[in-house]
């Protein structure tokens, strides 16, 4: 892979770079809240529970956001998109010194998350126009690295802002980070010169039309779930040997985890035959990935073995985004991404949510097994429909 070239290429690295940090409140967001309202509330359900609106939040109207994109432009969506987000942030915290119940800690963590601007579904839908097509997948790689940085830096900083100076600080940080990130990306000549989509290619189902992109948005919840249980375990696990804080941290071992799987997927991806025999071996190799966490008995084993946990991420995200920039419908670019993102918010927040209250009940050890189990739900679907993934690529 010509990643030297790729980054060589104009605008490249100012998007790579102002898109991590517009999307810090991604890989803040759920381990802060989860911290921050264990921290004020001492339950992890609660905690389970905020996070889990966050993220429910964040891919709920990421498709309209992204259709939203695609039609009017980016600055005119990312722009507000970012400010409300920074607002939603704010207001979990203001509320929560105000005595204000769940409920309302819920609704600040949705707004939050239900503002945030599309930027990855934009970037990844930009590759095509940024590269030459034999560098394309090179470019999906460093995509998922990008992923894999934000969601190390995030949990990583809102680790250690939490040890040091408190739980309040990492969602003050991720508020400030999103929006100055946000509007970086939106200034680039890139971003500003991606023309609106034709009349012609506005349809009432968008990039759903597809079924190929409907089936990668089917198959994307269960894998989602293991996310989700993710941001609820490693705190669990850390609170157990001394500090939730630890959780942050944790969640950076798993996403290092995955920009390793991300650079031996970008060196072996030419080994599948077909898209549909890589999807099956990655639905395979997850619970393989996840199980060995049941074996953690110190906070030293459980950084190895949440890094090798986070192996199977970004292949997967890699695979379906080759998928999906193939199969995609005209014109629906960004949202095409973003349903993708949506199944898997959808996913993590029911993970955050039936991670929550078994935790506390059963022990972080259970939330590795539904971490683990639920994710095989999506080979059974693969396999029935495996010719329409292989159709999708060969188009």
């Amino acid at each position: 892979m010509a990643y030297r070239r790729i980054l060589s290429r104009p605008h490249v690295l100012a998007l790579c770079a102002t898109s991590v940090l517009a999307r810090l409140p991604v890989g803040m967001g759920a381990v802060a809240l989860v911290i921050f309202v264990h921290d004020r509330t001492g339950s992890f359900g609660a905690a389970g529970v905020v996070a889990g609106a966050f993220t429910i939040g964040l891919g709920a109207t990421s498709p309209l956001l992204g259709r939203l994109v695609d039609r009017r432009g980016p600055r005119r969506v990312l722009i507000p998109a970012g400010l409300l987000t920074a607002l939603g942030l704010v207001l979990v915290i203001v509320l929560a010194e105000a005595g204000a119940g769940t409920a309302a800690l819920v609704a600040a963590a949705a707004l939050a998350g239900g503002a945030t601007p599309p930027v990855g579904g934009l970037l990844r839908g930009l590759w095509p126009s940024l590269v030459e097509n034999e560098d394309l997948v090179g470019g999906y790689v460093i995509d998922s690295l990008l992923i894999e940085v934000f969601f190390v830096a995030g949990p990583l900083l809102t680790g250690v802002l939490a040890a040091a100076v408190g739980s309040t600080i990492p969602l003050f940080a991720a508020a400030g980070c999103g929006i100055l990130g946000t509007l970086w990306f939106a200034s680039i000549p890139t971003v500003g010169a991606k023309e609106p989509a034709p009349a012609e290619h506005h349809t009432r189902a968008g990039a759903l039309a597809s079924p190929a992109i409907r089936l990668l948005a089917l198959t994307g919840i269960p894998i989602g779930i293991t996310f989700g249980v993710f941001d609820v375990v490693f705190p669990a696990f850390g609170a157990e040997h001394g500090n939730s804080a630890l959780g942050g941290p944790f969640v950076a071992a798993a996403a290092l985890g995955s920009a390793i799987g991300a650079l031996v997927y970008g060196a072996q991806a030419h080994r599948f035959r077909s898209a549909a025999q890589g999807s099956i071996a990655l639905a395979i190799y997850q619970p393989l990935a996840c199980l060995p966490m049941l074996l953690a008995d110190s906070t030293t084993a459980m950084f190895a073995l949440a890094a090798l946990a986070g192996t199977y991420i970004a292949p997967a995200s890699n695979l379906r985004n080759q998928i999906a920039q193939a199969a995609m419908p005209p014109g629906t670019g960004t949202e095409a991404f973003t349903w993708l993102a949506l199944s898997l918010t959808v996913g993590a927040s029911a993970g955050s949510a039936l991670a929550g209250p078994l935790v506390e009940s059963s022990g972080w050890q259970a939330g590795v097994l539904l971490a683990a189990g639920l994710p095989a739900l999506s080979l059974p679907l693969i396999l029935l429909r495996r010719e329409l993934l292989h159709r999708a690529v060969q188009a």
